[in-house]
């Protein structure tokens, strides 16, 4: 850290609140805002668009106050209502912000010692044990929301602040086939976001169980949505590579829109995601609530709302957590999983050859997630 980055962290500490847990409980009549990244693709962005709803949903009258231009992320146009952060008394903030960007963004939202908020960090992690170092931002707010039990965990295992599991709400969708679908090729999709690790979500292995599973000339095509592909140049020559030797594997490296995202789920008959963690995986709900075959390592916070009987879930062993790219230090007991992809083939052959198991899993997937990711958990975790 150089000494103009220490002399900011340490103004920040000295004007930034420090609620204490629980130091304010929620106020009928104080404001309930929920600020995070609403004009960006990433999952933090999509966690806070879908706690806005959730809250509509149950009742409350939430406000949306948006930080993608504080982090110079906007790629989106806004799909909620957005307005000023206006602190006309003491309220709630649920702010969609990792403990690295936590004391920037109240920073931008002008909040500051004297101001008596109840601030909850709802923060994204993929690993069972947390990072050390987010101790000290943890004193900036009340309480933490994790995703999935398997976060939370950790969590608690490491911050002096309550804990509450609060799964993303994922609304009920029916997926919207287009003219196109009679006599298409199968279609098989997995996704990934250069910025959270190519490696944790190990896209080449979905190329591999693809290429495994189907091999050509099976009528199937593998989509591969990946976006910021150049923070990790190594990685994305050898997905380009591996996309050259077979023409059935196309690459979107684009952020899509919410309408062009939802048509993309539509569109494709299998989910594939052999990933080494994940804190929630959205994506796997929201190809679920589709009534979509899901095929992903059956280890992690997915688990939340993944099981057996809705979804095919991957063997995998544990090995310490080595991240090449970089995103994710190496950790004192943090494992990631490597999953079959053997097992990963011989899933996606069979789900491949029998449409009445597609139908029949995809209707299992969307019943486990109207059932396991509502919108009563958040009306629970605010008390």
């Amino acid at each position: 850290m150089s000494i103009l980055q220490a002399g900011k962290s340490l103004v920040r500490s000295l004007i930034l609140p420090r609620p204490g847990a629980y130091s304010e409980t929620r106020r009928e009549s104080g404001p309930l805002i929920i600020a995070g990244m609403f004009r960006t693709g990433n999952g933090l962005g999509r966690a806070a668009r879908s706690c806005f709803e959730a809250l509509k949903a149950e009742g409350y009258a939430p406000r949306a106050a948006d930080l993608s231009a504080a982090f110079n992320q906007v790629d989106l146009s806004e799909a909620v209502p957005l307005g000023p952060f206006v602190k006309r008394a003491p309220g709630t903030l649920i702010i969609f912000a990792n403990p690295p960007e936590i004391e920037r963004a109240l920073m931008s939202l002008g909040l500051r010692r004297w101001d008596r908020w109840r601030i909850i960090g709802a923060w994204s992690w993929e690993f069972a044990v947390a990072p050390a170092s987010w101790a000290r931002q943890a004193q900036f707010v009340s309480e933490i929301w994790a995703p999935s039990q398997f976060v939370a965990d950790g969590f608690e295992a490491q911050y002096d602040r309550p804990v509450f599991t609060v799964p993303h709400f994922i609304p009920a969708e029916v997926a919207k086939p287009g003219p196109a679908d009679c006599g298409r090729p199968l279609s098989i999709l997995t996704l990934a976001d250069g910025r959270s690790s190519l490696e944790r979500k190990n896209v080449l292995a979905s190329v591999r169980i693809f290429r495994a599973a189907l091999p050509a000339p099976f009528a199937a095509e593998l989509i591969v949505k990946c976006r910021n592909l150049d923070v990790a140049p190594a990685y994305a020559r050898a997905l380009r590579e591996a996309a050259l030797a077979d023409p059935r594997i196309r690459i979107i490296g684009a952020t899509l829109n919410h309408q062009d995202q939802e048509s993309l789920l539509d569109a494709c008959d299998i989910l594939l995601s052999p990933h080494r963690s994940e804190g929630f995986g959205v994506h796997l709900a929201e190809a679920m609530t589709r009534g979509k075959c899901v095929i992903a390592t059956g280890w992690s916070g997915n688990l939340q709302f993944m099981s057996q009987e809705c979804a095919a879930l991957l063997p995998y062993s544990l090995v310490p957590l080595d991240d090449p790219a970089g995103v994710y230090p190496q950790m004192r007991g943090a494992l990631w999983a490597e999953p079959d992809l053997e097992a990963g083939a011989r899933a996606l052959a069979e789900l491949a050859g029998d449409a009445g198991k597609r139908s029949r899993m995809g209707a299992a997937a969307r019943a486990a997630i109207a059932e396991r990711l509502g919108t009563k958990p958040y009306r629970q975790a605010l008390g």
